[in-house]
């Protein structure tokens, strides 16, 4: 079996549970914010018509009509430069869309977006800073000022883009090399209001959107290689630590990680849609790094997801 494969290969660590939180299905149609579980969401249009339903997670749906500007989105606050997203989504929209990762920034003043797909009209507009190549594809950099509603009030405030080149509803977004690329272009990156995934509607007719979307953490800046990584600091004892896993035919991927000091460490590997597909038990581990070798042939091409806890007994 697929289970026991993967188990074999990651008999250096035993795996431990992540405590799942469900809470029932909510379904917002006028304008809201709240927190579900873990996560931060918020329910914004203009006028028109829509619906959100949140899930269990960081998944929701939601479907709009005829609106002027509309937006959905849920996700981490104040969440961080290496956040890693992995998602796939139903996305139906007519007319002006986006499906993208959204957030905002302070000191100074960004908001900003990594823009996955569209509808008729491709974002921003204007010429392109340059591109990056990241998470399988290619993406121009834009930046821009606009007045208008912030997290701080009706202000002037600077707009960040990264825009695929080719459209796709599915999976891994590393937030780092976003980051990274837009650094280069001498645009500065602020302290974290949050990173959300996002749908947007502006001027359209109408849309639906179900999306599943799985957030971690990884230090890992390169998601076109096998391997994952990630530093496991002091203020991380007893929490979990996340990254992720690009599968393709025939790979061996390695999860490699460093500890500064002796503690009890345990992993779990999930697939997109939060499934368990590895469980072992945990030990303790030495100070310095450690690599894990996992012999993917048998599983399905895609993303998945692992999750270090790290604590001592």
């Amino acid at each position: 079996m697929q289970f026991n494969r993967v188990i074999n290969f990651l008999s250096a660590v035993l795996l431990v549970a992540i405590v799942v939180q469900y809470s029932n299905a909510q379904t917002i149609s006028s304008n809201a914010t709240g927190k579900q579980g873990d996560y931060y969401y918020e329910y914004w249009k203009d006028n028109g018509t829509g619906t959100m339903t949140l899930g269990e997670g960081c998944n929701f749906t939601c479907q709009w009509g005829q609106v002027g500007n509309i937006l959905f989105r849920k996700g981490i606050r104040p969440g961080s430069r290496n956040q890693v997203v992995t998602y796939t989504a139903d996305y139906k929209p007519t007319g002006n869309s986006y499906l993208s990762i959204y957030g905002w920034m302070k000191n100074p003043l960004v908001e900003y977006y990594f823009i996955e797909s569209w509808g008729t009209w491709k974002p921003p507009g204007g010429s392109s800073k340059g591109t990056f190549d990241t998470d399988s594809g290619t993406y121009d950099i834009y930046q821009n000022q606009r007045t208008g509603p912030s997290i701080e009030g009706n202000k002037t405030f600077t707009q960040y883009w990264s825009v695929r080149k080719t459209k796709r509803t599915s999976g891994t977004i590393t937030c780092a090399n976003h980051f990274k690329a837009w650094e280069s272009k001498g645009m500065t990156i602020g302290s974290f209001y949050e990173v959300s995934f996002n749908v947007e509607a502006y001027q359209s007719s109408g849309g639906s959107a179900d999306v599943k979307v799985s957030m971690g953490t990884s230090g890992i800046e390169n998601s076109s290689s096998n391997s994952s990584s990630k530093t496991i600091d002091r203020s991380e004892l007893g929490t979990s630590c996340q990254g992720h896993l690009t599968v393709t035919a025939g790979s061996t991927q390695t999860i490699t990680f460093m500890t500064p000091v002796n503690r009890y460490l345990s992993l779990k590997v999930y697939n997109c849609l939060g499934q368990e597909i590895a469980g072992l038990g945990g030990r303790e581990y030495s100070a310095g790094q450690h690599t894990v070798k996992c012999d993917a042939s048998n599983l399905a091409n895609g993303v998945y997801v692992y999750a270090i806890k790290a604590g001592y007994r």
